[in-house]
């Protein structure tokens, strides 16, 4: 029985896809990522109220809120540094995966040229995203002083940033630097912080 080609593109497809929404669902809904216990919430979204007053020193009323709750919930920085890297480890596991099982599917003998260079396209673009990601970190990371978590999934971004450091002008920062790092807009734009 002879495999037609369209038949072959068609699953490669299906499983770029499959994998692409497992490592999208596994970062944004995976409780043992956050390192928290069955009792509390995974991590949540944090949406800024962007009509709340700032004052004269640069800090609106939620950094005021912010710094009230780390005076009686401090972080432990190495619970976040332990986060990040696992995440970070297990993401770069999952993206080597989708690269390995594309590359083969790729140097399969009974593709045609023209498949061929239809699913490298795909590959080319899963690649420019992990590097979008890395980049957005950089940016992020430099720009906040502290850790972050970048997914770049189907046209959707999530952050997820260490504890106590979500804020108004944070928001429009991240929001700034995907908007022009990614082509994503802030309506698939996701914010959330450690619990």
């Amino acid at each position: 029985m002879v495999i037609k080609s369209k038949q072959i593109l068609t699953a490669t497809l299906v499983v770029a896809l499959a994998a692409a929404v497992a490592v999208n669902w596994y970062f944004t809904n995976n409780p043992d990522l956050a390192g928290e216990n069955e009792e509390t919430t995974q991590s949540e979204q944090v949406s800024g109220n962007l009509g709340d007053s700032l004052y004269v020193g640069g800090t609106t009323s939620a950094d005021e809120q912010t710094a009230a709750t780390e005076e009686t919930t401090a972080p432990t920085e190495t619970d976040s540094q332990e986060y990040f890297a696992q995440a970070k480890l297990k993401r770069q596991n999952s993206h080597d995966s989708i690269i390995d099982n594309i590359e083969d599917i790729i140097e399969n003998e009974e593709l045609s040229e023209a498949d061929k260079s239809k699913i490298t396209v795909i590959l080319s673009d899963f690649k420019s995203d992990i590097k979008c990601e890395t980049d957005t970190e950089n940016l992020i990371k430099a720009k906040t002083g502290s850790d972050c978590l970048v997914t770049i999934n189907d046209g959707a971004c999530s952050v997820i940033l260490e504890k106590n450091t979500l804020n108004d002008r944070l928001i429009l920062q991240i929001t700034e630097i995907i908007e022009k790092n990614t082509n994503i807009f802030a309506e698939n734009l996701t914010i959330i912080e450690l619990k």
